[in-house]
């Protein structure tokens, strides 16, 4: 039997949970891409398809085919009872969708106990129809198609995670899932992510990352600080004033600075009092730490603004 696509959820940038690694995984999803975002329905994942040797409408679970005592909840009786007509016209489909019973997610009565389409898969071809396709089926067969909060143009992250708070089963939505149809039809993998509300994060996991995170920002900033405290002994008034006339003489600035300089100034003055600590103080940078570069421009920008007064 076919299994439906483990998701991801969508990951921007590595992260680290104690000692395993989580690499980035968005690089299938590019800008201009044709994608679909619909509503993750927290439900029981099943599928349907037509048997043309028995001429019978086969139901299952994620893991197993189900049958009288293995209804999953009553989805066997659900399909049995359902025209399979439709359904006889696609013998090599496979119907993937959300079974609505209580979860976690609490719906309105009115949606629990239906069958919500959400992808088909061709065994003859071995693919996954396009989202179009199979909002087209679903009309056919009479099978409702799971919640679709955007169809159009990848622009961001950010942008897609706008549609994580509009539910149309209850009150409260779990998240979305984004089906990439560019990257399905080019292979590029993976073209299915989701996004999860914070409020439905795996309890633990959340606490640790959130624990994790928060100590990593302690760090930073205490790492900071101390590169800053190093950054103020060596990026002093006489060095930025050295470096201004250094700029002057190379004709990279004028020697009546005006505002409309700031531009030029702050493009190069930053980084030439960095390298001029690198060259002279090695030892203190070497000390400073991880953020010397940055905290040294920091400061040398700060003495410039003073003593200059623009």
């Amino acid at each position: 039997m076919k299994k439906y696509i483990d998701i991801q959820v969508v990951r921007e940038r590595e992260t680290m949970l104690d000692d395993i690694t989580f690499t980035v995984n968005t690089g299938a999803f590019q800008v201009g891409d044709i994608i679909s975002i619909t509503e993750k329905v927290d439900g029981a994942n099943a599928s349907i398809r037509y048997d043309e040797k028995e001429d019978v409408l086969r139901a299952f679970s994620r893991n197993n085919e189900l049958s009288k005592d293995q209804n999953l909840r009553g989805f066997w009786e659900y399909v049995q009872k359902m025209d399979k007509e439709p359904f006889a016209r696609y013998p090599h489909y496979i119907f993937f969708g959300e079974w609505l019973v209580k979860h976690t997610v609490i719906y309105e009565k009115d949606n629990y106990d239906k069958f919500y389409l959400f992808s088909i898969f061709d065994g003859d071809a071995d693919q996954w129809l396009s989202q179009d396709s199979v909002k087209s089926i679903a009309d056919e067969c009479g099978i409702p198609y799971v919640h679709e909060l955007y169809y159009g143009k990848f622009i961001s992250w950010e942008h897609c995670k706008q549609f994580a708070n509009d539910p149309a089963y209850g009150k409260k939505q779990e998240g979305i899932v984004i089906k990439n149809q560019t990257a399905l039809l080019e292979g590029r993998e993976p073209h299915v992510l989701k996004y999860v509300n914070p409020e439905f994060y795996e309890i633990k996991v959340d606490n640790r990352r959130q624990n994790m995170r928060k100590r990593d920002d302690q760090q930073k900033k205490a790492d900071m600080d101390e590169a800053e405290r190093y950054a103020r002994t060596i990026v002093t008034e006489a060095r930025v004033r050295k470096i201004v006339n250094k700029l002057v003489d190379e004709g990279i600035i004028p020697e009546k600075i005006e505002r409309k300089d700031l531009q030029i100034i702050y493009k190069n003055l930053p980084k030439r009092i960095y390298e001029d600590c690198l060259k002279e103080e090695p030892e203190i940078i070497q000390k400073a730490g991880n953020y010397a570069g940055k905290m040294c421009m920091k400061v040398g920008i700060e003495i410039f603004r003073k003593e200059w007064k623009i």
